[in-house]
């Protein structure tokens, strides 16, 4: 292999490990980008205490999201959407912390 066929090789190589990497990073920001509505109770989810819903980018920031997005949640809403197999809801509350129902 001649030098040029060489540097070719390593130029082309470092050309497809450069793409790949900003493939990733698109791809990241895009999986980001998703929203999701999200259903704002407040207290015991149980009870009914629906307040309204909220769109969400990262789904851990819902119960966040419903408390600054209501003011009568008063810190005490839990963001909740369903999960993946549509049998229960995940729930998160004004810190973050994760429930399901």
């Amino acid at each position: 292999m001649t030098r040029e066929q060489r540097h070719i090789r390593h130029l082309t190589l470092i050309v497809l490990t450069a793409f790949l990497a900003v493939l990733a990073i698109v791809a990241t920001a895009v999986a980001q980008d998703e929203e999701i509505t999200v259903s704002c109770y407040k207290g015991n989810l149980d009870e009914g205490n629906y307040v309204g819903t909220v769109t969400v980018t990262v789904p851990e920031n819902s119960g966040q999201s419903c408390n600054t997005t209501y003011y009568e949640c008063q810190d005490k809403c839990l963001g909740c959407f369903p999960d993946a197999d549509l049998d229960r809801l995940v729930c998160y509350d004004n810190s973050g912390t994760r429930t399901q129902k």
